[in-house]
């Protein structure tokens, strides 16, 4: 089974999970947590970087932790060091939680030459490693290896 199968498989019963547990990403058990927060994470920065993964609300706000954690598990420790470095830039306790901040703070520090934020590590989007990385783990994974 190819990498691309085997994490479209494992996605579905990850957000199956997630849909059980009230969309609550910190509610799921292993290895589906890491699974559905690495998959959707993972999409939205693909298709924008970090940007589009800070402007909008996640459901339930989780914790940014829970991120950069489930990219440290799969081995993407560069990853999850971007991941909470460009949080901790909001400056304030639980930025998940303020949206409002978190947009005025990407509209001033958004450099429209680079078209990226000034001093956050773009290094995830468009990481393919991340992919192999996650199936490599999901391969390794008990639940998933019975």
């Amino acid at each position: 089974m190819s990498d691309e199968e085997l994490l479209d498989e494992v996605s579905d019963i990850a957000f199956d999970k997630l849909t059980e547990a009230d969309d609550r990403m910190e509610g799921l058990e292993e290895p589906y947590k890491t699974v559905a927060i690495v998959y959707s994470a993972q999409g939205i920065i693909d298709n924008g970087g970090l940007q589009y993964f800070f402007e909008s609300d996640w459901p339930n706000n989780p914790p940014y932790s829970i991120f950069a954690d489930a990219y440290e598990r799969i081995g993407r420790v560069e990853a999850a060091k971007a991941l909470r470095d460009a949080a901790a830039t909001f400056g304030i306790p639980n930025p998940e939680r303020d949206v409002d901040a978190r947009r005025a703070y990407i509209e001033a520090n958004y450099d429209e030459d680079a078209f990226e934020i000034r001093g956050w590590n773009d290094c995830i989007c468009g990481d393919e490693q991340v992919w192999t990385d996650l199936a490599s783990w999901v391969r390794k994974h008990p639940a998933f290896n019975p």
